[in-house]
């Protein structure tokens, strides 16, 4: 059922409270992770591929991946949101050394696109590590960034994903069945057991229901099926030998129906209309 105005602000509101409280964090967690850093660099490999003049990024956080693409190609025109007013503020510290760069951040939800750029549509939109797990209806959201889309543009979305194997066999191996099963059972309310946040793990299945009507995915890539997930990178260095030997196998995989079974997945969609030229 989609939700109300007013339970749409409520769930934002929650889910804001949550990132304003771990803004200061996440660059750090970032630039301490070799493991973030190999995903993140593969996400941008893949949104460049795209042709496009005009970006938008969904859930910019702290400005990292918006400063990097606007400082790498600065003659195109950039925007992004996050929900949380202190990520905001972050990313526009960042953008403020960029001088001449057509670049807005604002705060707002992926429903809010229309009010925040009205008269501004792109030709990729993008999203990484999940921002898109915390929307309240999935369906409404695809509509609100296919209307933000130019006819020709591409999506890169990126989700957590609803069956983390790796993880569903750790956590029963550990005896805790409880968490083992909370991605598949709808209980998962993020990466922290003590601070839990308003989210829900995403199937294949799901993500392509919600785009389908308007959308084909061109382009579907799991991550960490076999290489660690992001917040096991201090126990499994992934630097040397044994992360490329990983990543490859990951890479494998990716070509059986085992792709789907990693803790994230990446979806390129394109309009239906174009994806068959």
């Amino acid at each position: 059922m989609v939700p109300s105005s007013a339970q749409r602000t409520a769930y934002y509101q929650e889910v804001a409270r949550y990132f304003d409280d771990e803004a200061r964090l996440f660059e750090r967690h970032y630039e301490n992770n070799p493991i973030l850093q190999r995903i993140r660099g593969d996400f941008r490999a893949i949104t460049l591929e795209q042709p496009f003049t005009s970006g938008l990024e969904i859930g910019c956080g702290p400005g990292i991946d918006i400063a990097w693409f606007a400082a790498a190609h600065p003659d195109l025109r950039w925007r992004a949101i996050d929900i949380a007013p202190r990520m905001v503020g972050e990313a526009r510290e960042k953008l403020a050394a960029l001088s001449g760069v057509d670049v807005r951040v604002e705060v707002g939800a992926p429903e809010d696109l229309a009010t925040l750029f009205p008269q501004e549509r792109f030709d990729l939109i993008y999203c990484y590590f999940g921002a898109l797990n915390t929307v309240p209806d999935l369906r409404e959201t695809a509509q609100a960034l296919g209307r933000a889309l130019t006819p020709q543009g591409a999506m890169v979305l990126t989700f957590v994903n609803r069956w983390f194997l790796f993880d569903l066999i750790w956590n029963l191996l550990r005896l805790r069945p409880r968490r083992a099963l909370a991605r598949i059972t709808g209980s998962w309310a993020g990466y922290s057991p003590s601070r839990p946040l308003a989210s829900s793990a995403r199937s294949a299945r799901e993500v392509r229901r919600a785009f389908a009507p308007e959308f084909r995915c061109i382009k579907a890539r799991g991550y960490s099926i076999v290489y660690p997930a992001w917040y096991r990178h201090r126990f499994l260095p992934v630097e040397g030998w044994l992360g490329r030997l990983l990543w490859r196998i990951d890479a494998l995989l990716n070509r059986t129906p085992l792709w789907n079974l990693g803790e994230y997945t990446l979806y390129l969609f394109m309009r239906r209309e174009e994806a068959q030229e």
